[in-house]
């Protein structure tokens, strides 16, 4: 994982704690203040790491879910993880990424366990010979020993979820065609150019009813649903019979799902309808998130991406159908691997 990629989840959770909104994700962990023992410290950890499954984690001290920043001291790190580390078996310990991340005047200091490496054991002290050492597992919030169906998960190879790259993808805001039955007066569209790297030689299919992508433009609350997700290979129309036809060896699609063999460009549509009319001045940014599923994994590809307003700044109330339109300018977070 990428700092800056560390940097921007960081200051996510902060803004999602000031909106009262929840942290959904198993695996992230807030911490006030440093954990004073180290053993339980270390035993967390090494539960947490476990139940990852070779996905990376982080902890981040100096941030309280019901106070928000209370800051840390990010030089306290390399003593306390020394000690914690030294509760691991053979000290081998998930390998650590630090960063401090300032804001308003605070440190926040976020922990990222690159976790791989599992199975982590932790060493039981003072266990008069009778148990030395445990195999930490995390279960919602809490810890405890794995059971051998929990062995049996780090034991069995993880499927690798494809990688993405997005070259370039756009919004647009237009008003539904008047006479059809449209199930709102305004059409959010949205389409992105992504290349898809599969991570083994077994060709990998994404069902689009798997597939969940929001958006949500500068300013508002809530999130929009977008629907009609398609993923589709490049293609072109031949001259004779104006006939289509993909150009692409390695995706292919159908009505309801695109198979990757390898790697390949591919493009991806949706739309939203709503009868929810714009404001006059339009939105300067629209962040999109996505999560698309594979056949064979719940543990979904994901990405975030921020599209900015082209041109004009305003509703072009004139226009015939098109209101507004925004373009793919960043990445805010790439997909965890």
């Amino acid at each position: 994982m990428k700092k800056q990629e560390i940097e921007f989840k960081v200051l996510d959770i902060i803004d999602r704690l000031e909106k009262g909104q929840p942290i959904e994700d198993d695996m992230v962990e807030l911490k006030a203040e440093w954990p004073r023992d180290h053993f339980r410290a270390a035993r967390r950890i090494a539960a947490h790491a476990n139940s990852a499954r070779g996905e990376p984690i982080m902890w981040l001290i100096g941030i309280d879910e019901k106070k928000g920043v209370v800051g840390a001291d990010f030089e306290e790190l390399s003593i306390w993880f020394a000690k914690v580390r030294s509760r691991f078996d053979q000290l081998l310990a998930p390998n650590l990424i630090s960063l401090s991340v300032p804001y308003n005047g605070k440190t926040v200091v976020a922990l990222v366990f690159e976790t791989e490496r599992s199975p982590f054991v932790i060493r039981i002290p003072d266990s008069n010979g009778i148990v030395t050492h445990e195999v930490p597992w995390r279960e919602a919030n809490s810890t405890r020993s794995a059971r051998r169906s929990d062995l049996i998960k780090l034991l069995y190879p993880v499927q690798k979820r494809p990688s993405l790259e997005i070259i370039d993808g756009k919004i647009e805001l237009q008003r539904a065609i008047a006479g059809m039955s449209q199930p709102g007066a305004y059409q959010w569209n949205l389409s992105m150019k992504i290349y898809f790297v599969a991570s083994s030689s077994e060709t990998v299919v994404i069902p689009f009813h798997r597939c969940e992508i929001l958006f949500r433009p500068q300013g508002r609350p809530d999130e929009k649903k977008f629907e009609n997700i398609r993923i589709t290979p490049p293609t072109s129309y031949s001259t004779r019979g104006l006939k289509e036809k993909s150009q692409s060896l390695t995706v292919n699609s159908t009505e309801h799902e695109v198979l990757i063999d390898t790697a390949g460009m591919a493009f991806l549509t949706a739309e939203y309808f709503t009868d929810e009319k714009p404001g006059v001045k339009l939105f300067e940014e629209i962040e999109v998130k996505g999560w698309l599923r594979s056949h064979h994994s719940d543990d979904p590809v994901n990405f975030e991406v921020i599209f900015e307003l082209v041109g004009h700044h305003h509703l072009k109330e004139d226009a015939d159908r098109m209101l507004g339109e925004w373009r793919f300018v960043r990445k805010d977070s790439e997909p965890l691997l």
